[in-house]
């Protein structure tokens, strides 16, 4: 399902509130699609259920900033204290090999991404409605109420955001996660036949 070699491969970019579930998502679709899947770099420590969610490489704050300082990264943006940021390789080798990437990141990032690489394809993951992201969050159990409370207040904003922005191509709702994963499998597969490569 991959881009073929004489053109460059789709970046796609996978947005949505804490709790929603991109993470999930975005196993599934490399699973199912011969996407690359790119790990942030970020400061923040490790928690216990990272090894079973998604992976960073976990850094230090000066170590971030030298690769800040060095233009080592796609986009970064600071979330809840702590940094993080998309390294620009491998994801740009994969790109320009024809290979599509794919990229999970916040708001933030998002639009320095459709500031800098205009062709990208910007996914915004929406829960069924507020009750059931907040249902998300709690059972992660690995946050304390007070950080639930902030999560879910930080989620609210970035989907008015995203609803009142013009940057993101397409929304959709994770109600069942084989569906949201057809949805976007098949965007993916739209937007390569209409010819992304040149804009929108």
């Amino acid at each position: 399902m991959g881009a073929s070699s004489s053109k460059t491969g789709l970046l796609i970019v996978l947005v949505g509130p804490a709790g929603v579930g991109k993470s999930t998502i975005s196993r599934q679709l490399a699973a199912r699609t011969d996407v690359s899947y790119t790990v942030s770099a970020t400061t923040r420590p490790k928690l216990p259920g990272d090894e079973l969610g998604k992976t960073y490489d976990h850094i230090s704050r000066e170590e971030f900033f030298r690769r800040l300082d060095a233009d080592e990264f796609l986009e970064y943006a600071q979330v809840y204290g702590e940094y993080y940021g998309t390294p620009k390789h491998p994801a740009l080798d994969h790109l320009a090999a024809g290979r599509d990437v794919l990229l999970e990141i916040d708001v933030q990032g998002a639009l320095q991404v459709r500031f800098q690489y205009p062709q990208a394809l910007l996914v915004f993951v929406l829960p069924p409605d507020e009750q059931t992201l907040l249902q998300r969050l709690t059972s992660r159990a690995r946050d304390s109420a007070e950080d639930i409370a902030k999560r879910f207040r930080a989620a609210r904003r970035e989907m008015q955001m995203a609803k009142g922005s013009r940057a993101f191509d397409y929304m959709v709702i994770n109600d069942t996660l084989e569906r949201v994963v057809d949805e976007i499998t098949k965007i993916m597969a739209h937007k390569r036949n209409v010819g992304i490569y040149n804009g929108h």
